[in-house]
């Protein structure tokens, strides 16, 4: 059999996966028997992949269920515990508004456990910066989070090792007691931290952003726009920790050391740099393979790069059979296993004549090289980015031509440069002033690319992913089975078929009428556009939200570069907190609020400062009857006569959608007794259900089919038989009405 690795290490992943799923003993037991049954059989030779499939299935099953009994399970069971401890902090902290996270590591005995694990804590914010190997001490309460805003935060913190949470409350006392002595195996996390400081004295703030996550993992201070334009220009894993920057790091140390010195360093730079940005499967996954790499130089053997491929993903499963599910470990497994299935025969196809200058060739090598990576991974990770993220960067090997030569260059600067910054800053300039004219040219190269039509292929139902995964599948065998002239034609024709297909779609859906809401907590922002037109209702977001940086955020992604109406159902905290935020940043042709009835008494009156400082023109409406408002393609009109707000309804062909967020359960019955109000889906806040009998008659008179609850608090599966959908639960909501 060749190479078995493979094979054994493909089907434990596959056993790792069914117990994710729930398969146990009884599945483990009928593999079992069944592979006995072959062994003891005698079947010759060609049973044997049989056989090491059998057992790599087995063994995934068999491992992957004791590993949740005994160290899963019970760091799971700690949820709802409440415990005054001592834990040790393994990295810095991630600080927010007023509170910030870290990792710590939390002994088992303290808890009842045999063994001790990692979680992340959410503590108040201390007038000492907490570094790694200090002990915190306070009373800890430890929780699983759940399905927020359609991600599911218990499956993605299992697949990085976190099986359970934790939090202090802001009125416990916090320790903070430092190490007599550092361990060593905190020091890279020192190193970084110094880096992030240099950054932050050469760089700008946008500069220093991007470098962090270049060079130390640490996204923590890009902006939105920034992390949005990297992934629609498809550039996203520039700044996701994996083999790419492994790769520069190795480089790096062979360039400047040369082969034999530089080998010996290597795998030891493989450690602290591991140790540095902390658990990552696609890092894990790079550094084992090239640590493989590494000692195959050095006892001058060539090593197989597909067998070391599947042996880091073996290796990866045995540490944490959870990761699996990782999106991390599946793009970075999938990625490099399409460039090394299908690169060398892209290669050979765009490859210059032999007797192109030697120069030319070097040259050319390195914007074919980022195509030929670019194009041989995408066919094997289009299925995943699309299933986990539901869209698919059209002109991504356009965007990593043009800006991967430059990464390349930026990541040695960034190491080199940082690291003479902690002892000699003069000549750090020398480095870090390139450096950012090149960062700044990268992400150029992501807002044009960004700002490109069509750029995006969108995954919206079933079919259109049962479609990518056999599109992916010809493509697959094409470039894997076809001749050199097949080649030369099919490659090509894979390339315009996809952008064929995204500018069909997207031409196809300029008229159509989208209707988003945003999660906002219990707060409220609604976007309607079709075409050029788009309109906002209200703009508020609580908690740690911030409506402005969502809408924009969501207008930037679709393009949109104005706003020709905004509403606002009531000026106050719960609807208009963001707006005048926002407004500074998006144009607006004009702004709808409702009447004002009593004399100087104005609620939240930034808002009107704000929109005459800017000469926005406004209207204070108060409609008696229901009146259509904004361009006749979006739908809205707003309708009745209730003091100091305003109901909207958006409706379409196949969508009426009216929203009362703003509105009491008494504002509501007094409007529904002067006017009827029905509709299909019907928005409201938690105070909708404040008195039940209320409520009921309320739905009785409305009749809607759908409830969407804009809360952070409140859940529930319906009103009355009514079902219920929270866009702090489920995400984003949308609603689209294809026109021709």
């Amino acid at each position: 059999m060749h190479r078995p690795l493979i094979w054994f290490s493909a089907a434990f992943a596959v056993g790792c996966g069914l117990a994710l799923f729930g398969a146990s003993v009884p599945l483990i037991a009928a593999v079992l028997v069944l592979a006995a049954s072959i062994v003891v059989g005698k079947l010759v030779s060609p049973a044997l992949p049989v056989c090491v499939l059998l057992a790599g299935l087995a063994c995934g099953l068999t491992y992957s269920n004791a590993y949740h009994s005994y160290i899963t399970d019970p760091v799971s069971e700690l949820e709802g515990l409440s415990q005054r401890m001592t834990v040790t902090a393994t990295d810095f902290a991630v600080q927010y508004e007023d509170n910030q996270r870290i990792e710590v590591r939390v002994d088992g005995a303290d808890v009842g456990l045999k063994t001790g694990f990692r979680t992340l804590v959410y503590l108040p914010l201390t007038e000492e910066e907490i570094k790694p190997g200090d002990e915190i001490t306070g009373k800890f309460e430890f929780y699983i989070s759940g399905l927020r805003e359609g991600f599911d935060r218990e499956s993605y913190y299992r697949s990085q090792g976190y099986f359970v949470l934790a939090s202090v409350n802001k009125e416990t006392e916090i320790t903070i007691t430092p190490p007599e002595r550092r361990p060593l195996s905190y020091y890279p996390k020192l190193l970084a931290q110094n880096l992030r400081s240099v950054f932050a004295q050469y760089g700008t703030e946008r500069q220093a952003a991007f470098w962090n996550a270049l060079a130390t993992g640490d996204k923590a201070n890009l902006t939105t726009t920034d992390r949005d334009h990297l992934r629609k220009a498809g550039l996203s894993h520039v700044i996701a920790l994996s083999g790419l920057h492994v790769g520069f790091l190795i480089s790096l140390l062979l360039f400047v050391f040369g082969r034999k010195i530089g080998t010996a360093l290597c795998i030891p730079a493989l450690v602290a740099f591991y140790l540095m940005v902390g658990w990552s499967p696609s890092v894990v996954r790079a550094c084992i393979m090239y640590g493989i790499l590494l000692l195959g130089f050095w006892v001058r053997r060539q090593s197989d790069s597909m067998n070391s491929l599947f042996a880091a993903l073996l290796v990866i499963l045995v540490i944490l059979p959870d990761s699996l599910a990782s999106a991390s470990l599946q793009l970075s497994f999938a990625a490099t296993f399409g460039i090394l299935c299908f690169a060398s025969r892209i290669r050979q196809l765009l490859m210059l004549p032999k007797r192109a200058p030697k120069l030319v060739k070097r040259l050319y090598r390195i914007p074919m090289d980022a195509v030929v990576c670019a194009i041989s991974s995408t066919v094997i990770t289009a299925p995943v980015l699309l299933y986990h993220f539901g869209y698919l960067s059209v002109f991504s090997a356009l965007s990593n031509l043009l800006a991967l030569w430059a990464v390349s260059l930026v990541f040695p600067l960034l190491f080199i440069g940082g690291i003479i910054g902690l002892f000699a800053p003069a000549a750090a300039t020398a480095l870090l002033t390139p450096a950012g004219w090149l960062t700044d040219y990268v992400l150029w190269v992501s807002d044009r690319t960004a700002e490109l039509p069509y750029g995006l292929l969108y995954c919206e139902n079933s079919g259109d992913f049962i479609f990518a995964v056999a599109f992916s599948a010809i493509a697959a065998l094409l470039l894997w089975k076809g001749s050199r002239r097949v080649l030369a034609a099919g490659v090509p024709l894979l390339v315009l078929t996809v952008v064929g297909i995204s500018v069909w779609r997207g031409t196809a859906a300029q008229n159509d009428l989208r209707i988003s809401v945003l999660s906002e907590g219990s707060g409220q922002a609604i976007v309607v556009s079709c075409g050029e037109q788009a309109a906002l209702i209200d703009c508020s977001g609580s908690g740690y939200h911030n409506a402005a940086e969502d809408v924009a955020a969501y207008l930037d992604w679709y393009g949109i570069d104005s706003l020709d109406l905004v509403i606002l159902t009531s000026v106050d905290l719960g609807h208009a907190r963001n707006v005048c935020e926002l407004i500074r940043q998006i144009p607006v042709e004009r702004v709808i609020l409702p009447q004002i009835n009593r004399e100087n008494k104005e609620p939240y009156p930034e808002v009107i400062q704000t929109l005459e400082a800017l000469h926005i023109p406004y209207e204070k409406l108060a409609p008696e009857i229901e009146s259509a408002i904004g361009d006749t393609s979006l739908g809205l009109s707003v309708l009745g006569t209730v003091e100091r707000k305003l109901v909207v309804r958006i409706q379409s062909e196949d969508q009426d959608i009216v929203t009362v967020h703003a509105l009491t359960q008494n504002m509501l019955l007094e409007l529904t007794d002067q006017t009827p109000l029905t509709c299909d889906t019907l928005l409201v806040s938690g105070g909708f259900s404040e008195n039940t009998e209320k409520m009921q008659e309320l739905l009785r008179r409305i009749a809607p089919t759908q409830i969407v609850l804009q809360s952070g608090w409140e859940s529930g599966t319906d009103y009355c038989g009514i079902p219920i959908v929270n866009p702090y639960y489920t995400g984003q909501i949308d609603w689209k009405t294809e026109r021709d």
